[in-house]
């Protein structure tokens, strides 16, 4: 592995709580910070050196929610609430072939690394079912594309009929055999591929790729497969990651299915622990926040998609104060619409000053770009490589040119990193002590080539993909129906 030493680069370090600014020249051998000052050991290899006097240089960030199913779908969802938005994102990832899901992720990389991304929790939903070759497909894409990576399958095994608070009458002229009612793999069978996934891929990429796994939500699984998800995570020491309470309506199922609220039932069967992650974790209550805190458990807030789906807004700033870890991401490129980290920290450092006069209450910059960084580490249990410009910490980097509009003129590189940067400014992304993206696009590969059989393979998908969406629609009105008797809405669609 070749070495690479950054001259004088504008740093962003963390000391005292808060992130300073600090002019530094970082030593970089066998893919880790080796040292602040130049000093290093390149003895074993030829060096690279780079003058970054006019970069600025952060920790690589993390996105710890997304699904790179979704990028092959990016624009093809209309502004509807997530029950009904799904229908349309639920079509669009039926029967894919290995091919488009392996190019799906990459679409989601190149916008990620060209943005400063360095790693990423992938939550793969793989449709109808979840299979060894497809899995298979999400690995290869990732590993091929420099990036560090926790892939996450999505396993869930109710019917889509049983995982929100429908009547017996919301059904009424609806065909839900292909669809609705589709029985998924059992239990085991789901947990017995991740296992194999498991066994053929974590660790792979020099390291980069680690295998987690993820149930859809409490409400879309049975008992039995969120503590056999729970034992996987225990055994390999892994996420458990999982959507929790992003809806209104998802409050109504837990409590029809529990008798309490989800995150309650959670606990209740062991499943709250420092290695869960819990996303969204919109309609939670006091005392949620409470056993949250208790158990150590997580939550990975998703502003964008939160705003666009109209799901409402997580209480971060409890959240925060009760000591609870929170991570950020982009959530689905379909619901975002992007994937786009530097997009994200704005949201969090802003959307939240809405919500009460109490200024301290904010989040502002240096939080946002902490929740980026260390907090997504720690969530997805990378902290302690990942997350800081430190020695000894894995060299993920992303650096930005700062003779661009965002830091001219340059007061507060935090500030104008966080609310004045898009990614417009971007140098260089730097993983695992390789460079991976170079002025906004990716060095490993070809990016013209990937959006060109990209755009052939959505334009005949589109086409071809009738039958998926009429089976899906199936369920609009009955969706409809149930969300006018529970939270308001218009049946007349």
């Amino acid at each position: 592995m070749s070495s690479l030493q950054l001259q004088n680069a504008l740093c962003l370090l963390k000391a005292d709580g808060s992130w300073t600014a600090e002019r530094r020249s970082l030593a970089i051998t066998n893919g880790a910070i080796a040292s602040l000052d130049s000093g290093a050991d390149y003895s074993d290899g030829a060096v690279e050196y780079v003058d970054a006097a006019g970069l600025l240089a952060v920790p690589g960030f993390i996105n710890a929610h997304c699904h790179s199913p979704d990028n092959l779908a990016r624009g093809s969802a209309p502004d509807l609430p997530l029950e009904l938005w799904s229908l349309s994102s639920s079509a669009a990832r039926e029967s894919r072939s290995a091919r488009e899901i392996y190019l799906s992720v990459l679409l989601g990389a190149i916008e990620m690394m060209g943005s400063g991304t360095t790693t990423v929790l992938d939550h793969v939903k793989i449709s109808p079912d979840i299979d060894d070759d497809s899995l298979d497909a999400v690995a290869s894409a990732w590993r091929d594309s420099g990036m560090r990576v926790t892939i996450a399958p999505v396993v869930s095994d109710r019917a889509v009929v049983g995982t929100m608070p429908f009547k017996a009458g919301d059904f009424d002229g609806a065909d839900l055999s292909t669809y609705g009612a589709r029985t998924p793999l059992s239990a085991r069978d789901q947990i017995a591929s991740v296992e194999r996934f498991y066994c053929r891929w974590n660790g792979a990429g020099e390291g980069r790729i680690r295998v987690a796994i993820g149930p859809s939500a409490p409400q879309r699984c049975s008992d039995e497969l969120l503590v056999m998800a729970a034992d996987f995570s225990a055994r390999h020491e892994m996420p458990l990651h999982m959507h929790v309470l992003e809806t209104e309506l998802q409050r109504h199922m837990s409590h029809r299915l529990y008798g309490c609220g989800a995150i309650a039932h959670l606990e209740s069967l062991g499943l709250l622990t420092p290695c869960t992650n819990l996303v969204h974790c919109i309609w939670i209550d006091d005392g949620d926040i409470g056993r949250i805190a208790r158990c150590g458990a997580s939550v990975i807030h998703n502003p964008v998609s939160n705003a666009r789906l109209g799901s409402g807004t997580c209480r971060v700033p409890e959240i925060i104060n009760a000591g609870i870890t929170i991570g950020l991401g982009t959530d689905s490129a379909c619901c975002n619409d992007g994937s786009n980290m530097l997009e994200t920290m704005k949201w969090a450092a802003i959307v939240h000053n809405c919500g009460t006069t109490n200024e301290a209450d904010w989040l502002g910059p240096q939080r946002a770009l902490t929740l980026a960084t260390e907090g997504s580490a720690k969530a997805i249990g990378l902290h302690a490589m990942a997350g800081k410009i430190e020695p000894g910490y894995r060299a993920d980097l992303a650096l930005f040119r700062l003779a661009s509009a965002p830091f001219v003129p340059l007061n507060d590189a935090v500030r104008q990193l966080v609310l004045s940067e898009t990614g417009a400014s971007h140098a260089l992304t730097i993983c695992n002590g390789q460079i991976i993206a170079r002025n906004g696009a990716p060095v490993l590969f070809d990016q013209a080539t990937i959006w060109a059989e990209t755009q052939e393979l959505a334009d005949r998908r589109k086409r071809d993909n009738a039958s998926a969406f009429h089976a899906t629609h199936q369920l609009e009105i009955p969706i409809r129906r149930m969300r006018q008797r529970l939270v308001g809405g218009c049946v007349c669609h």
